[in-house]
């Protein structure tokens, strides 16, 4: 009969397996007091229950992942959402814990019963079993039966078991977090006010350089910081947009386009470390660039615009273009590199070597060293034209994010720029430039053709273009890109996923196990009536109304007192044995009701036989 929503073996339906007990003393029988054991339905109803725990422990598990990839698909979150994962996988987690301990107590309390068939069992090793879903009762009862290696060990091994299983479900927490990100990668966004730089103009202790000469210093000095940093190469434009914060700049593969991705900071961040990486771009691109021969003849000696130093007056071309250009001797040396901006206005200005709104032509002098002889040998040289752009920011989406058309021409001649402008004497204004980059310099051109040399240009202006974004002023623009510094989980799904794959597997096998071993015997309801039914047979012995306070242990050395005293009152106990605890074995006892007819029950009894280990089972058929 199930009770408390436990199962019982014993059955009230009539004996599917009639035997000689199952006469016509059934018609004597209380039937409310009776019921059938059937090995194959007890297995049958123990392995549903158990399915129902196995269920309710899948189901934990695969709830367990499903929050695990839903909180890593969700990326960066805010530390509102981390406190909601902690309090959900804290959840799953003892929820789990708490669900695996029941599996225990649910398998002691159907195992006690093969148990306590298959050994002797003194009074109190009878109680400490019959509490045996209790750790501290197996405690207690390794502890009782020390002497005995093999309840001693099944104790030992049943408490580690548990141990184990507590320990993997909490091995679970170890292999995932909640962690704060450092950079770019661990942060989220929300509308804000954001922190990007100005660009409209070179700004220098939060004003803007905006004198003639200034902008041209310092855009060549930006330009010069390029040489601290390196490239990250890209293919795709889809390769930059997958890079990190550390990739200063960006180059082609053939190092004939650079790019600068934008980026945008929450002004709380005053490290600059946390940066929220637009989709905003602009690229300098060599569109072309020409190697040209230099005509000795035709070059001579002019005076500099100055008036005060000698010019050489350059003559140069190719097979289909040719032209002069003024270089002052104090600009060009022996083995040396001068990269030339040509024009006659500033640079934001420049119309005569402009190639379009945001490219210009700077040109490269290439001396080489002279001859050894004979004395009035040619120098060798060379003259090279490289058109220069930059593009437009893409993506943008306000005023305040593009990099206007004079600030582009002005990054693409930065490597020729030195701020040259009026001459103390008042001859005029020059706005040709010249920087001299000696052998061995990083700049210098000697075995590069002219594609590598409008490389040289294209990434110098890219390198003033990206310490502009990056030195500038920043100012707060209203933007939906703030970037919060998140949280993101961190899981080791390889582990994770053994742990599970372990909990699963080993509920199976418990569940296989448990089937198998107490298919012999009748299991009975775990409620306490049904306990102490079987129960009072023993607890009966001693006299009435005594012992209600007492523990276990004194219960049962009562039981045991009480049941040599009524042995030795029978003459079926010696003086010698008067000391021996009473030893008794769960399993089938045949009684006689009150009319005389023969009656099958269960029972707790010294005259019951144990079962043997591997073999032996209770009788099919009617209880009472």
């Amino acid at each position: 009969m199930a009770t408390d929503g436990h199962y019982s073996p014993l059955n009230a339906a009539p004996a599917a397996f009639p035997n000689e007990l199952d006469q016509p003393e059934k018609d004597h029988q209380n039937s409310s007091l009776s019921a059938d054991f059937n090995p194959n339905s007890q297995t049958w109803q123990l392995f549903k229950s158990q399915t129902l725990r196995l269920c309710l422990t899948l189901g934990l598990i695969v709830l367990f992942i499903l929050t695990l990839i839903l909180f890593e698909r969700a990326g960066n979150v805010s530390h509102s959402r981390k406190e909601w994962f902690n309090a959900v996988t804290t959840i799953l987690n003892l929820a789990l814990g708490l669900n695996f301990l029941e599996v225990f107590k649910d398998m002691a309390k159907v195992l006690r019963w093969r148990v306590l068939a298959s050994r002797l069992s003194t009074m109190r090793e009878v109680d400490l079993i019959l509490g045996g879903e209790s750790l501290m009762k197996l405690w207690d009862l390794m502890r009782e039966s020390r002497k005995k290696p093999i309840t001693f060990l099944a104790c030992l091994l049943w408490i580690l078991l548990n141990l184990l299983a507590q320990a993997t479900i909490a091995m679970l927490s170890l292999n995932y977090s909640m962690d704060q990100g450092t950079g770019s990668a661990g942060a989220y966004t929300v509308a804000g006010m954001i922190s990007a730089p100005r660009l409209d103009c070179f700004y220098g202790s939060n004003r803007c350089d905006a004198t003639l000469v200034a902008p041209q210093t310092t855009a060549h000095s930006y330009g010069e910081l390029i040489r601290g940093e390196t490239c990250c190469t890209y293919n795709t434009t889809a390769d930059i947009f997958s890079a990190d914060q550390s990739c200063p700049y960006f180059c082609s593969a053939d190092r004939q386009e650079f790019a600068y991705r934008f980026d945008e900071y929450n002004p709380l961040d005053t490290l600059s470390t946390y940066p929220y990486l637009t989709n905003r771009l602009i690229r300098s691109n060599v569109e072309a660039c020409y190697e040209y021969d230099v005509d000795w003849p035709q070059s001579y000696l002019i005076d500099s615009p100055d008036g005060k130093q000698d010019t050489q007056l350059f003559a140069f071309h190719n097979t289909t273009y040719s032209a002069q250009i003024p270089i002052p001797n104090s600009a060009g040396a022996f083995n040396s590199t001068t990269y030339i901006y040509n024009g006659t206005n500033i640079p934001q200005l420049a119309t005569l070597v402009a190639c379009g709104p945001r490219c210009l032509t700077v040109y490269v002098l290439r001396l080489g060293i002279p001859p050894a002889s004979p004395p009035n040998a040619i120098l060798p040289a060379s003259i090279f034209g490289c058109n220069i752009s930059v593009t437009n920011v893409s993506n943008t989406t306000e005023p305040w994010q593009e990099y206007p058309d004079g600030m582009a021409r002005l990054a693409i001649a930065s490597i020729a720029l030195t701020g040259r402008s009026t001459d103390p004497a008042g001859p005029g204004i020059s706005w040709q430039q010249y920087q001299l980059y000696p052998w061995g310099n990083f700049l210098e051109t000697h075995n590069l053709n002219a594609t590598e040399i409008g490389s040289n240009i294209a990434e110098f202006a890219m390198g003033s273009i990206a310490a502009t974004a990056g030195l500038n002023q920043r100012e707060p623009f209203s933007s939906p890109t703030l970037p919060i510094l998140g949280y993101s989980p961190t899981i080791h799904w390889r582990y994770v996923i053994a742990l599970f794959v372990c909990i699963g597997v080993v509920h199976v096998v418990l569940v296989g196990l448990l089937c198998w071993v107490a298919r012999p015997v009748a299991v009975c309801d775990d409620s306490d009536l049904c306990t102490a039914r079987l129960l009072s047979g023993l607890v009966g012995r001693l006299p009435d109304g005594g012992g209600a306070l007492l523990g276990g242990k004194e219960l049962a050395r009562e039981i045991d007192n009480a049941s040599i005293d009524r042995n030795a009152a029978g003459g079926e106990v010696s003086g010698s044995g008067l000391k021996e605890p009473t030893r008794v074995v769960y399993g089938v006892i045949d009684t006689k009701d009150s009319a005389g007819f023969r009656r099958r029950g269960l029972g707790l009894n010294e005259d019951i036989q144990p079962l043997r280990l591997w073999r032996g089972a209770f009788p099919r058929g009617r209880y009472a």
